[in-house]
This record gives structure tokens, C-alpha cells and sequence, in this order.
């Protein structure tokens, strides 16, 4: 790579990270009115400037130049940072931003004059006052560029009368904190890419030193079962092996046997010191396997605007070639998520952002007759709340036109004219998703094929996410899609179905079960179970696989039972059992695997063979749409008959799961959450009768919530139940002392004993 192709790919970085640090201040500015830190805009219009002008990128270099200027007054308070000079400033940087993606593609600058006569315009109206003052003032030596250029203390204002050009401040423009920037490298993504399946394989193998841990340790308890064998021997046999010893004939034999004895005895010592190195050896190379594996997964994590700075001059563009004005709002750009998740994510969000211009914002016609804004609103929100990435798209324009929907529903056959009546807005909305589903009477360049949100709804699902259409009451439509933060690893429940392991991802399974045959209920011919004070429709894994309708066979007398979830729908899924739970990278399989809506991929297990993962919402959405699926209970409906609510507290998925299934299958209603902040919010949120909690969690353990409860007056009277792993006397003294109504030993844990003990509290 030549010089001048280094300096290009530098600028292409670098000339985004001002822009976007620019529109942050811009932002911030807006919502603390009258209160600009304009320090920071100034600095990175300064660099913006001098980075254009080595690629010799002169129309940006322009541009950064008045827009300096423009901070450089804004500093000094000649200018107000009012909605004007805030509007001027978002032009000039979109020009910015148009112009550089011409040159960098080695094409010709677009037309910025506009935004350029602006910024000029605001530059003159505040300086040629002041050029006036300073020549009043016959101050010597003084230009408009030197006071442009000169720091903020060093402006002649009312606020610093006695600074000059030729009686320079001592001091100097802020610089924040004194420390050092934190030293930086830059990686190719190929890099990182093989980096991380460097480390998922690496991951792998720790798996198969668990299995060879329990092979040296099967080997060790042989060898000492032989060892004990041949001890019991010498002792009964003593007297004959004496004889044996006196015999002339039969020492060869007795050398035998003490040689045995020996080796025997050092092939002990030897398996036991193999078995311990192992054991620490795998230990050690777990712990580095998964800090190198969390720190590259870290490194994968890049601003969302490293994927999307795109969209501002594509929606520009947009209402350009719509004829259409476009006001275009972007939160969240700073929120970090995984590189492999926006990329997946770029195409989708493109559509919908598409159809928010084409099918959402009305033309400007059209807006002035219904007594809106001339401009449309389309708002591009992102937020990481908890491990989920949520993106929510909204437009102002009229809105998703729900009858037209039905009608195009009807007539293709999806729904009959009773089925269509009886839908739901959001049931309605979420038809949009199907392919070729589209309302639009005219196909154009952009739309009008039916294809974009099917493409969503595909690349979503891929992602183990969701997607929905939300119709707003008075105008304007939201979409909104929820993904993993991130997909470098994924946490994974391994069950049997048919002698097929397969792995179900956690984000998607509200709970686990184990239930009697006797609980499955026949609702219209429907198996159903009761969960939660609900009825959940009840099925098959290998019928919900293989598409084929759910054809009994429960012969168990216990069921193993998963319930997934998808947005407020939820299917309770019959497996042969539960085995294991596991952190691992899921591999695309390749065809013909990949084109299987129900597959996201595969993993690799210990033993060598590969378990497909499954994709919890299109199971769950398969059983929707099947015809024997069904009508699904609403998220709020509850049993008639009311049970006491129980708070489960644990930060074990597993021990919760055991808990709630217990509880639940008898008849309580259950609350969970992982620590003691999480249970406070439940407590002050919900009604809650009884409180079962673990000790050692994080954030906030058993001790300090328990506590918190009986000093908080309004909790105090719900009772709890520690029960933990944690069997010390102090511990359990120390628990009751606090006001703990019962304290519960796991090791010594029986379901009945938990379930009498809520009794007889309750």
C-alpha cells in the first residue's frame, strides 16, 4: 500500500470519529440549552481541517475551515447556540460527510455551496461587529484570523477586557483531565475474525479435557479397586503365600507375584499424580481458553456508527429522489454491540428505513393538507438493555394502512373473511413479514415487490431475535427489533430428542419443567399444560421439527419440558431430557442445513459430533401457523383460581428452573430474578407473599436482601426462605438472626422439604 492509499484509509477512519464527535456536541448542546462545551467541536473541526487538507481534499477542508470559525465564535460567545446556528452547523457537516464519500470513491464533490454560504453568512453576521470594535479600539497587529485562531481567554470581551494580541494570556484552551489517551492498534477484521474461531476451537477442546479428566479418573478408581483386590488377597491368602515362599519349585512364582505387588502399587501412585496434573493442567487452560476467548469477543465490540454512518446520507439521498423532506434523528450511535450482529443488521435496517421514506412520510403536499410539519420525522433509536440490542425505527407519516392489509390477506388466501375480522392490529401487522406480502400498488426501484421486511424477519430470526411492526394509534408506524448484543458466543441448553442432541439457546426459554403425565390437559384436542397460572399449548419436539401434527406418544410418566418464548407467544416443548448446559460459538453448517429456517447452525460436542441449534422463534411461530396450533392465551390472563406469588432468588439458571418447576407444578404463582437489586425492583413492583433466596450472588447477596427487606417497613412483613449451599452454623445463625423465617441446606435439599416449609409459612 502506497503513501497515499495509507492516507486515504486513515482519513476514511478518522474523518468519521470528528463528524460523529461533532454531532454529539451538537446533540448535547440541544438538550442543555444556553450551557455549549463547545471546546470539544472546535478541536475536532481544528483536526477535521488539517486531515483534509494532507489528502488534499479541498471542498472539506473548506468546510471545516468556516465551521472552526463558526466554534471559534460560538467559544467566544459572539454567537448563540440557538436553533439557527445549530441547523447551519447539521448541514454543514452532512456536506461534509456527502463530500468525502465522493472523494474517497474518486468521484466528483457534490454541491455544497449552500451549506457553505450559510456558515459564511453566520461567520460575517458576528465577526464584522467585532471587526468594527477591534478597529475603534486601533488595537496593533490584530487580524480577524488571529482572533479566530487565539484562544477563548484571549478574545477581547467583556468577560476578559484586558487581553490583546500583543498581551498574550498566560493560560490556555482547557484540555480536560490530564491523562493519557489510551494507546491504540489497529486490526484487520480478518484478523480478529479468525482470532475468535481460533479461540471458540480452542474453547472445544477444554471440552474434550473434561472428557479425558473423567477417563484418567474412571482409570485411577480401576487401578485402586485392583489395589484393594490384591490387598484383600494377601491378607486371606497369608499362610499359602508363606507356603509358597518355602517351596523350591515355586519361586519363580512368589518373584511373580512381589513383582506384581510392586508395579501394581506404582501404577497407583502414577495415575493418581497423572490425574492431578491433568485435572490442574485443564483447569489452567479453561480459565486462559476463556479469558482470551472474553477479551477477543470484547474487541469485537465496535460503536454501532462504525457499521450505520452510512444511513444519514443514504435517507438524504432518500428524500431527495422522493421529493420529499426528510428531518432524520439518530440515538444511540455510541451504544457498542458486535461487529458480526450490525453487520448482519445493516441490509435489514436499510429496508425499513427505506420504507419509512417511501411508504411512511407523506409528500410535502400531502403533509401541508393534513396540517403537518413540511418536513417528516423518521427517528433511528438504538439502546443495549441488559444482553439484548434493541433498534426501533419511527416515522410521523400515516401510518400502516391495517384494512388494506386484511383486504391483500383475503384475497391471497391467508386468511378468510371470519379469520381476517377477528384479527388483531398487531396480528395484522406482522402478515407485512411474509414474503411477498405487500400492499404497495406499483413496484418501483425501491419497493413495491413485497420483499424488504421478509428479509427482516429472516436475517432477525437468524440472529435469535425478534421483530415487530407496531401500528401507532394516531399516526405513524415503529418498528422495533430486538437481537443478542452479541453472537460470538452463545449460552446453550442440550437436550435429547429421538437419541438426537440438540441445543436450544437460552435468551428464548422462559423455563424448564418436569412434569407428570397426569398434568397434560386436553383443551379441543389439544394437549395443554398449566403453567403459571396459564395454559400453554403443548408439543412434540420431533413433530414441531418435522412438521407433522402432534401425535401423542407421551408415554413417560414424567415429562421433560422447555418453554419457549417469542415475543408474547409461548409453546411448552416436549424433549426426552435435559443434559447439559454449555458457552459455545455456533458454526453455519452449510447447505443443506443453512437453508432451514428451524437451524441456526451447529456446534461441536465434546465427543466429536455436532448438535444443529435450534431457532427458538421459528419453532415457536412454526406452531402458530400450523392449523392444528391453538389460539394462544394473552401474556396478562391469569388463572381463576389465585395462589400465593413466590420470588425465586438465585443466580443459577438451573437451581432457579428447579425451583420454579416444583412451585409452579403446585400450584403457586412464580416470580424470578438473578440477584438481590434485581428482587428489590420485583419486591416494590409486584405483590409478592413469600421470598426464596440464595446467599451467594452478585450485586447484592442473600444477607444484604435480606436485610434490605426486613428494614424496608413496607417489606418487612414478607417472609423468606434462605436456601443455600452455604451450611455453616454461623452462616444459618447469622440468616435467622437477620429475620430469615426458614433456612434450607441444598445438600441436604428435597423438594418436599422446601414445599412443606412454604406451607406452613404461607
Amino acid at each position: 500500500m502506497d503513501i497515499n492509499q495509507k492516507l486515504l484509509a486513515a482519513f476514511q477512519v478518522e474523518h468519521v470519529e470528528h463528524l460523529e464527535g461533532i454531532r454529539a456536541c451538537l446533540t448535547r448542546w440541544q438538550e442543555n440549552a444556553g450551557a455549549p462545551d463547545v471546546d470539544e467541536a472546535f478541536r475536532r473541526a481544528h483536526s477535521l481541517k488539517g486531515a483534509a487538507r494532507v489528502t488534499g481534499f479541498a471542498p472539506v477542508e473548506t468546510l471545516a475551515h468556516q465551521l472552526e470559525s463558526l466554534f471559534a465564535l460560538l467559544r467566544g460567545q459572539a454567537l448563540p447556540a440557538d436553533k439557527d446556528v445549530l441547523h447551519v452547523a447539521n448541514a454543514a457537516l452532512d456536506a461534509i460527510e456527502d463530500s468525502a464519500a465522493c472523494l474517497l470513491q474518486g468521484g466528483a464533490p457534490p454541491d455544497a455551496s449552500q451549506a457553505l454560504e450559510e456558515l459564511e453568512a453566520l461567520v460575517r453576521s458576528a465577526t464584522e461587529p467585532l471587526e468594527k470594535t477591534i478597529t475603534s479600539a486601533e488595537t496593533p497587529g490584530l487580524g480577524l484570523g488571529d482572533i479566530l485562531g487565539a484562544p477563548a481567554e484571549a478574545w477581547p470581551n467583556a468577560a476578559n477586557p484586558q487581553c490583546s494580541a500583543n498581551a498574550p494570556s498566560s493560560k490556555t484552551i482547557p484540555q480536560g483531565a490530564a491523562t493519557q489517551p489510551a494507546e491504540t492498534v489497529r486490526l484487520s477484521i480478518e484478523n480478529l475474525d479468525r482470532l475468535l474461531q481460533s479461540t471458540s476451537q480452542l474453547l472445544t477442546e477444554t471440552l474434550q479435557q473434561d472428557s479425558l479428566s473423567r477417563e484418567l479418573n474412571a482409570i485411577h478408581q480401576q487401578v485402586t479397586t485392583v489395589q484393594r483386590e490384591w490387598e484383600s488377597l494377601q491378607q486371606n491368602a497369608e499362610g499359602a503365600l508363606r507356603r509358597l515362599n518355602a517351596a523350591p519349585e515355586l519361586v519363580g512364582l512368589a518373584k511373580y507375584l512381589d513383582l506384581v505387588e510392586h508395579e501394581l502399587s506404582a501404577l497407583s501412585k502414577r495415575t493418581r499424580v497423572a490425574r492431578l496434573l491433568q485435572q490442574r493442567s485443564s483447569w489452567t487452560v479453561r480459565l486462559l481458553a476463556d479469558q482470551l476467548h472474553e477479551d477477543v469477543c470484547r474487541a469485537r465490540m465496535v460503536p454501532v456508527e462504525s457499521e450505520f454512518r452510512g444511513f444519514r446520507k443514504m435517507m438524504r439521498d432518500l428524500a431527495h429522489d422522493q421529493g420529499k423532506e426528510i428531518e432524520f434523528r439518530v440515538t444511540g450511535f455510541e451504544v457498542l454491540a458486535d461487529r458480526m450482529v450490525l453487520q448482519a443488521l445493516k441490509d435489514p435496517l436499510m429496508h425499513v428505513l427505506r420504507n419509512a421514506v417511501t411508504h411512511g412520510v407523506e409528500s410535502p403536499s400531502e403533509r401541508v393538507r393534513c396540517g403537518k410539519a413540511l418536513a417528516g420525522l423518521v427517528t433511528l433509536t438504538i439502546r443495549a438493555i441488559g444482553n439484548r440490542l434493541t433498534i426501533e425505527v419511527e416515522d410521523d407519516g400515516h401510518g400502516v394502512d391495517l384494512a388494506q392489509v386484511s383486504e391483500f390477506a383475503v384475497r391471497r388466501g391467508l386468511l378468510s373473511q371470519d379469520e381476517a375480522v377477528a384479527q388483531s392490529a398487531s396480528e395484522l401487522a406482522r402478515l407485512l413479514f411474509l414474503p411477498g406480502f405487500s400492499t404497495s400498488r406499483a413496484v418501483t426501484k425501491l419497493s413495491g415487490r413485497g420483499m424488504g421486511l421478509s428479509a427482516v424477519h429472516e436475517a432477525v430470526s437468524r440472529l435469535q431475535g425478534a421483530v415487530e411492526l407496531r401500528p401507532r394509534e394516531e399516526v405513524g408506524t415503529s418498528i422495533v427489533m430486538a437481537v443478542p448484543l452479541s453472537i460470538s458466543t452463545h449460552r446453550l441448553l442440550l437436550v435429547v430428542c429421538r437419541d438426537q442432541t440438540l441445543a436450544i439457546p437460552f435468551d428464548s426459554i422462559e423455563a424448564l419443567h418436569h412434569l407428570k403425565i397426569q398434568d397434560v390437559e386436553s383443551v379441543e384436542g389439544i394437549p395443554m399444560v398449566l403453567l403459571g397460572g396459564q395454559f400453554t399449548p403443548l408439543v412434540r419436539m420431533d413433530n414441531l421439527l418435522d412438521g407433522t401434527p402432534f401425535s401423542g406418544g407421551l408415554d413417560a410418566d414424567t415429562l421433560s419440558i422447555v418453554v419457549l418464548r417469542s415475543r408474547t407467544k409461548r409453546v411448552a416443548v416436549a424433549v426426552d431430557s435435559f443434559v447439559d448446559e454449555c458457552n459455545a460459538l455456533i458454526t453455519n453448517l452449510g447447505p443443506p442445513a443453512n437453508a432451514l429456517s428451524t437451524c441456526l447452525g451447529g456446534i461441536l460436542l465434546e465427543d466429536g459430533s455436532v448438535s444443529p441449534v435450534l431457532n427458538p422463534t421459528e419453532l415457536v411461530e412454526r406452531f402458530k401457523a400450523s392449523k392444528k396450533a391453538p389460539t394462544f392465551i394473552a401474556e396478562n390472563s391469569t388463572d381463576k383460581r389465585l395462589q400465593p406469588t413466590i420470588l425465586v432468588v438465585d443466580d443459577s439458571f438451573t437451581t432457579r428452573t428447579l425451583e420454579t418447576s416444583i412451585l409452579e407444578t403446585n400450584g403457586y404463582q412464580v416470580r424470578v430474578a438473578v440477584d438481590g437489586i434485581e428482587a428489590l425492583e420485583k419486591l416494590r413492583s409486584d405483590k409478592i407473599d413469600l421470598v426464596i433466596s440464595d446467599i451467594q450472588m452478585p450485586r447484592l447477596d442473600g444477607f444484604g436482601l435480606l436485610e434490605a427487606i426486613k428494614r424496608d417497613q413496607q417489606l418487612s412483613r414478607i417472609p423468606v426462605i434462605i436456601v443455600s449451599s452455604v451450611d455453616g452454623s454461623e452462616d444459618q445463625e447469622r440468616g435467622l438472626r437477620l429475620g430469615a423465617d426458614a433456612y434450607i441446606v441444598k445438600r441436604k435439599f428435597d423438594h418436599l422439604e422446601l414445599l412443606k416449609t412454604v406451607q406452613q409459612i404461607l
